[in-house]
């Protein structure tokens, strides 16, 4: 995936083609509007008050206590992002976005845009962290921290678009009981491969703030008697075992590679004999093919965790370190830009 502006004209192409518009001016200054105009369509509540059906500004504003000159602007605005359409002047939502804003939808994703203010907040510190080596580090919030249930609860409306094609893509060995997801927070993923293969049942380890969040999802969904959350780090935790099926997912962007080869050995040590490493990961290109997005993704972990997006050379160096060979590696469709990367030991 590749980010870009669309033009809308003859011209505005023509401009394009021949560098004549200063394309860095449009990327943070409409970049920086559209972000803040789908954030605030979320947090206001416009978006929940449009899936109930089709109102005027008038009625919106009244209903969402909100200026009515406001108002306006901000819907002229979410209908410039295709977020919802207006025609006789009633608006309702556009009906490619209904399934991502409808707080109804199973893939509804309005918690991650209301995340994104928290996100917002952390890249105001980007300059500091490029100039001085020091991330924002996250994880090291106290279990107490509202940033934890926004942050759990994004990741989980985004787990909740790729895990049954994941679950569907991880090879169990005969027999398997026994799944440990490290740092797997929310425990979804670990959820639907549960709940697709019988007689298996799932522990995920994390952190205490992200446990907390984790155990009301997977009690909100009824599924506690198949997954079950454990504190701990994941760095220095007992693994336990042996389990027949590790999964490491969105973990290794946030470690260094040092920390990454430790872990893997501890996980090798702690995995049954013809066990099954699933490793679900955002990796860069190398660094000779053509840029996508996926570097902004690696400034993002720098700035979160003082790590990186790596390449698939890299994570397979760090498996192949710590006594694993890689089996296959596929692409996600469903969210851009992650791979599944399944490993056994040698």
């Amino acid at each position: 995936m590749r980010l870009g502006l669309k033009a809308d004209s003859l011209l505005e192409r023509f401009a394009d083609w021949f560098n004549l518009a200063p394309q860095p001016l449009a990327q943070a200054f409409f970049g920086m509007m559209a972000a803040r105009t789908m954030m605030a369509g979320e947090r206001l509540g416009i978006f929940g008050a449009l899936a109930d059906g089709q109102a005027t500004v008038e009625e919106l504003a009244a209903r969402l206590k909100l200026a009515p000159e406001g108002t306006r602007a901000l819907l002229e605005a979410l209908e410039a992002c295709e977020a919802v359409e207006h025609k006789k002047g009633r608006y309702r939502m556009a009906d490619r976005a209904r399934r991502w804003l409808d707080p109804r939808s199973s893939q509804y994703v309005g918690g991650f845009l209301d995340f994104n203010y928290t996100q917002w907040e952390w890249w105001s510190h980007m300059e500091d962290a490029v100039r001085t080596g020091q991330a924002v580090d996250i994880h090291q919030f106290t279990p107490e921290d509202p940033r934890w249930r926004s942050y759990i609860l994004a990741m989980y409306q985004m787990a909740r678009l790729s895990a049954p094609e994941v679950a569907r893509a991880i090879p169990l060995p005969r027999g398997a009981r026994r799944v440990l997801d490290l740092g797997g927070a929310h425990g979804w993923f670990a959820a639907e491969l549960c709940r697709r293969n019988r007689g298996l049942k799932a522990t995920v380890l994390d952190l205490e703030g992200s446990v907390r969040v984790g155990r009301e999802v997977i009690a909100q969904a009824q599924l506690s008697h198949l997954v079950t959350h454990q504190e701990g780090d994941v760095l220095t935790a007992e693994l336990g075992g042996p389990h027949d099926v590790v999964l490491l997912f969105q973990v290794v962007h946030h470690l260094s590679p040092a920390q990454n080869v430790a872990l893997l050995r501890r996980v090798r040590a702690a995995l049954a004999p013809k066990g099954t490493l699933a490793v679900l990961e955002y990796l860069r290109e190398d660094v000779e093919k053509p840029p996508s997005a996926a570097p902004l993704i690696g400034l993002h972990y720098f700035l979160t965790s003082k790590a990186a997006a790596y390449t698939p050379a890299e994570l397979e160096g760090f498996l192949g370190d710590a006594g694993f060979r890689v089996e296959s590696a596929r692409p996600m469709r469903h969210v851009p830009l992650q791979t599944l990367v399944i490993a056994r030991a040698e």
